[in-house]
């Protein structure tokens, strides 16, 4: 499918914070039931070796995406990391919800992070899962290039669609994303007057997700965009490598690409 670059509601500065906060904890507790994300587990060991860190930088977290059962799958292997949730938009109720963790080894950087531009002093591999797609080539170059300019390992996780199902679940996706919506809202936590009103009263952030998973699907890079994408600026010091993982579904493929320092 050719790459579409449409605009998402969360992609919005004027998008109103109660609304991105509302979709932010219903995509969290999405990403939380597959455990597809699994199948990264070797691409994210070569590189945290690669790069000799036990440090994860997540960029465009929202929420925690996969990074509380991931943890725990990365510790099974007898990798233990510690990791830092940014944003350039982050959520304050996921700061606070994530601060009160027993595990410390999860921190949400309250300070707004770009990218493409990602302070020295945060050190380790960077991550960003299901939130590439959200940036034009040029932008997704820049922040490419910021970690091998840099020195620092990257990881870009992206679920891509597989025909034919992928595709039927393209179509069918408004359905679902209502009905998931209906469904999963009294169990998502914290309990919120604000969240039951924008779902059941007058569904506007239900509608928005729905826009924006469509958009999500069609604007994620292929394999060959994503070489597109590092042509330009490889060297012999740090190497790159795209490819695509199963999620353990016949409708998503995670799409991705790896880079490290060439020791």
């Amino acid at each position: 499918m050719t790459r579409i670059h449409l605009f998402e509601f969360t992609d919005l500065t004027w998008y109103p914070q109660t609304f991105r906060t509302i979709q932010t904890d219903y995509l969290q507790l999405a990403s939380s039931l597959g455990s597809g994300h699994k199948n990264l587990i070797p691409l994210l060991i070569n590189a945290l070796q690669k790069a000799k860190t036990s440090n994860i930088i997540d960029l465009c977290s929202g929420g925690m995406g996969p990074w509380k059962n991931l943890q725990k799958q990365l510790e099974k292997e007898g990798v233990l990391i510690n990791i830092k949730l940014t944003d350039k938009y982050p959520n304050l109720d996921s700061i606070r919800r994530i601060s009160d963790l027993s595990n410390s080894r999860i921190r949400y950087i309250s300070d707004s992070i770009d990218a493409t531009n990602v302070p020295e002093q945060l050190e380790g591999m960077r991550t960003i899962f299901e939130g590439f797609h959200h940036f034009k080539p040029e932008q997704a170059r820049q922040i490419l290039m910021d970690a091998q300019e840099k020195g620092r390992s990257i990881g870009v996780f992206d679920a891509s669609l597989i025909p034919p199902f992928g595709i039927i679940l393209l179509v069918l996706s408004p359905i679902i994303t209502l009905l998931t919506y209906l469904f999963a809202t009294p169990f998502i936590r914290p309990f919120s007057l604000s969240r039951l009103f924008w779902t059941y009263i007058l569904p506007i952030v239900p509608l928005a997700t729905c826009w924006d998973g469509i958009v999500s699907l069609i604007r994620v890079y292929s394999v060959e965009e994503l070489n597109n994408l590092v042509n330009p600026i490889k060297n012999t010091k740090y190497i790159w490598e795209t490819g695509l993982v199963s999620t353990g579904t016949p409708i998503f493929n995670f799409t991705y690409i790896v880079g490290y320092p060439n020791a």
